[in-house]
């Protein structure tokens, strides 16, 4: 979709100058936040796996990793960009395209987004929509179709307020999904999608491609769950270094991705032989859950717990900017397409602990998952983390909350802004709850 051709219902003009200076000046400054995030994470730990040097460079997301990108782009390939982990990246792959997840991670951009929506929407949306307003994304700008799936109020406006610039395919979820009908509702998203990709790359998904899209994603998953697995004794690698490895496969090369994370894995095999623990295994083991934490800007709660004094170690989380990305396998029988498609369907769907679902017991898979992860991961202490304005994360705390005390499991509240401003009183919170868990270790 041309820009020439799109009526813009939204987004307002914005002067080419206006937008260069901006871009320029956020962009600086990401770019220094992510040299400064990765140097604190270097110095937490003086005998970082050599490993992370590689998702070092490919945190930087005006570097190499946008230039495949755009090499690939001139080679033909389209880039589908998404906003949340129910678009299947498989049905992508098979395409031949190439998935990147959009959302923004940036502050600055959210006062941007202000002009478009009012303050009190989630801050995300509100940064997604300021950082495509100055074309500073640069996997966004490079996105040929947006797949937004209409989770709640603010993502289903966001694919209304974006497709003033490009083509968005919306996905419509059901909230209650432990019935026949919704799974076959879903099912037929999930076909339309594949027309829609289908369409777009002028490559059909052959059931060869589907195949070896689905099989590359086991291999991932093996991968990342490994990862997962060695965090679960004493910690053998700092939890802001896992997130980073975590989160960057929504952008990286998957097949690569998946090499070098396994190459992470064999040397932190190896600090376990060695009893080579980046902290005390005495050190609260936290678990975050809550809203989605984005690479570069939000960051600042890993790095409370990791430098706060006393100081804690994230040895798991809950979210889908996390452990929530690759935690479940596409689960096939055979490998006909319809079996393959009913598999990414029901993977997309019944696997997910998304607070958008409930039903007559509530939303339990997120509860039963939340449990059994403390229990694996000898969880002390939980942060529940909610950006303000985001409604669903919020409104299910104290669900969460019931169901950790019945554990006698801290779980500690804390709403934050989208900005650097708060970080002082932040730490004064998250260091009172460490404090609050190193009493409990002590006794």
């Amino acid at each position: 979709m041309s820009k020439e051709t799109v009526e813009r219902r939204y987004l307002p003009e914005i002067s080419q100058k206006e937008m260069d200076e901006l871009k320029n000046t956020v962009k600086a400054t990401s770019q220094k936040i992510i040299a400064d995030n990765i140097e604190r994470m270097k110095k937490a730990d003086p005998h970082r796996p050599e490993a992370m040097k590689y998702f070092d460079d490919i945190a930087n997301f005006f570097g190499r990793r946008q230039q495949e990108i755009q090499a690939e782009k001139e080679r033909g390939k389209k880039v589908i960009g998404y906003m949340c982990l129910f678009a299947p990246t498989e049905l992508i792959t098979a395409a031949d395209a190439i998935p990147v997840r959009v959302n923004s991670g940036w502050y600055d951009t959210s006062k941007i987004g202000d002009r478009v929506v009012p303050v009190e929407v989630c801050p995300v949306i509100r940064s997604t929509i300021g950082a495509k307003m100055i074309e500073l994304s640069p996997f966004l700008e490079q996105s040929d179709a947006l797949i937004s799936v209409l989770t709640c109020d603010g993502m289903t406006k966001l694919s209304e307020i974006l497709s003033d610039k490009t083509t968005v395919w919306g996905m419509n979820v059901p909230r209650i999904k432990d019935s026949n009908q919704s799974l076959r509702f879903w099912g037929d998203e999930i076909k339309h999608m594949k027309t829609q990709i289908e369409s777009l790359t002028g490559n059909k998904i052959s059931r060869k491609n589907l195949k070896e899209a689905i099989t590359q994603s086991h291999r991932a998953t093996k991968a990342f769950r490994r990862l997962q697995d060695l965090r679960k004794a004493n910690p053998v690698i700092m939890g802001r270094d896992a997130m980073l490895v975590n989160q960057a496969y929504s952008w990286d090369d998957q097949k690569r991705w998946t090499e070098k994370t396994e190459a992470l894995c064999d040397e932190l095999e190896t600090r376990t032989l060695q009893k080579d623990w980046v902290c005390s295994p005495d050190t609260p083991r936290i678990m975050v859950t809550g809203t989605p934490m984005f690479w570069p800007d939000n960051w600042k709660l890993p790095t409370l717990v990791e430098e706060g004094n006393p100081k804690g170690i994230i040895v798991a989380d809950e979210q889908c900017s996390g452990e929530r990305i690759l935690n479940d396998p596409v689960g096939v029988d055979e490998w006909s397409m319809d079996d393959m498609l009913n598999a990414i369907s029901e993977r997309y769907l019944m696997a997910s602990t998304c607070p958008c679902f409930t039903s007559k017991d509530g939303n339990e898979d997120r509860i039963n998952w939340l449990l059994n992860k403390v229990k694996e991961s000898n969880v002390q202490g939980v942060i529940y983390y909610v950006i303000r304005g985001c409604m669903l994360y919020a409104m299910e705390y104290s669900r969460v909350k019931k169901a950790l005390d019945k554990i006698n499991i801290p779980v500690y509240y804390l709403d934050t802004e989208y900005t650097r401003e708060d970080v002082g009183q932040l730490k004064t919170r998250v260091e009172a709850f460490l404090e609050l868990l190193n009493a409990r270790i002590d006794f």
